[in-house]
């Protein structure tokens, strides 16, 4: 009973009811003042597509969110493992910048440290979502001096306009905890507008992108719709996206930020792409890019997350550290990918 008990409150505590792709990746950056390059992004959605099928087609998602009509799944063949080259060295983040005020009163954030290159949300214009796929993950945890072992099942799927994706978590005689995303996906991305999170009950948020606000069922007040806006659960595909679309456009020691929601609040987290390494996974050798959303205040989570560029930048793996040094690591198990 008593490592139940632990188990419980770790899995369903450690983010404070957040799960493993409730990731909480830091800080945010004010505007960028330029941007080197441009990069044409994919039009919204195909001239022929009227608004109102566009409704229709989500309503279908939401309606029905386990299954997405025309798509089969086949195994992944089997892992290539690539080989690649691990670099060390590190950025210098030494030089603080304060964030500009409408931003600070909007998301209530202390100054941040800020890289050479870094990219708000708003600057970033390609992405290329991963091929719909099903991940199953072997989840490992530390809580109050005690080791314990999970299961997380991560299901993506998207038809190059609307999306939806669900990650759930179990652990036995205890039940388990779902969170889902819906949206659409366009010149931003990923484009949520229903974020989920379910235990014994669901608590939502809403993107109500023709109001620019975020309401929440939880009776929390509103919150400013930025532009880039992710969940908890999107977040994590959004970062495949954009790698997918340019990773050369990221190298080591970029800060990427995004505003992120959880079934109760908004804020602003930064990311930072740190190195590339290969890992040994239950699902084998794997190549990936690790990213960082180091903490920023003395009760935030460290996050690592490594993305699989042979798997079109699906993620890993997934770490996450409390404060007190208890964590959660998920490691990639099995892949299934949708058939073309």
């Amino acid at each position: 009973m008593v490592v139940a008990a632990v188990l419980l409150m770790h899995v369903w505590l450690l983010d404070s009811g957040r799960l493993l792709f409730s990731l909480r990746p830091g800080a945010d950056l004010p505007p960028r003042p330029f941007v080197t390059r441009q990069i044409e992004a994919p039009s919204r959605a195909p001239k022929n597509t009227p608004p109102v099928q566009r409704t229709q087609r989500l309503a279908h998602i939401e309606s029905q969110p386990e299954t997405l009509a025309g798509k089969s799944v086949d195994p992944l063949p089997p892992n290539p493992g690539l080989p690649v080259e691990l670099e060390n060295a590190g950025a210098d983040f030494s030089a603080p910048v304060s964030l500009p005020p409408r931003v600070a009163e909007a998301v209530d954030l202390p100054p941040y440290n800020r890289a050479a290159n870094a990219f708000t949300a708003a600057e970033i214009t390609a992405y290329k979502a991963p091929a719909s796929a099903r991940m199953k993950y072997e989840i490992k945890g530390f809580s109050r001096g005690m080791q314990y072992a999970a299961g997380g099942d991560l299901n993506w799927r998207q038809d190059g306009q609307t999306y939806e994706a669900r990650m759930e978590v179990g652990a036995f005689l205890l039940g388990s905890r779902v969170q889902t995303s819906v949206g659409e996906l366009g010149i931003d991305g990923l484009m949520p507008l229903r974020f989920g999170d379910k235990s014994r009950s669901e608590l939502a948020a809403h993107f109500q992108r023709d109001k620019n606000i975020i309401s929440f069922s939880a009776n929390t007040p509103d919150a400013p719709l930025l532009k880039g806006a992710q969940d908890r659960l999107s977040i994590v595909l959004q970062l495949s996206a954009l790698l997918a679309a340019d990773p050369e456009r990221f190298p080591m020691g970029t800060m990427v930020s995004f505003q992120t929601v959880s079934q109760r609040e908004a804020e602003m987290w930064q990311f930072v792409v740190e190195k590339e390494e290969q890992l040994q996974l239950p699902y084998g050798p794997l190549a990936t890019v690790k990213l960082n959303r180091n903490p920023r205040r003395s009760f935030d989570q460290h996050i690592e997350l490594w993305f699989a560029p042979s798997l079109g930048y699906l993620p890993a793996r997934l770490r996450i550290t409390n404060a007190n040094g208890d964590f959660i690591d998920q490691l990639l198990q099995q892949v299934q990918m949708s058939s073309p």
